[in-house]
């Protein structure tokens, strides 16, 4: 395998390494943006506590924690 190729396969990596973590920073976004509509003792409590989280914050989170699955 050639350098060029090497450099070539090593972006298509990269990039689709970023398009899985923008798709489920995206997801994690609508689920939490959604999730915080409804009244807090309505709420279902999964994972980890997001209290006093910004909704980006708790999908960046969401994003890191559950991305590593994926290669697996």
């Amino acid at each position: 395998m050639s350098m060029i190729n090497a450099a070539r396969h090593h972006d298509e990596g990269k990039l689709e390494f970023s398009f899985l973590m923008w798709l489920a920073f995206a997801v994690f976004l609508v689920a939490i943006t959604i999730t915080r509509l409804v009244p807090r003792s309505l709420r279902p409590r999964v994972g980890g506590h997001d209290d006093g989280k910004s909704i980006f914050a708790a999908a960046k989170a969401a994003t890191y924690n559950s991305i590593p699955f994926a290669f697996m």
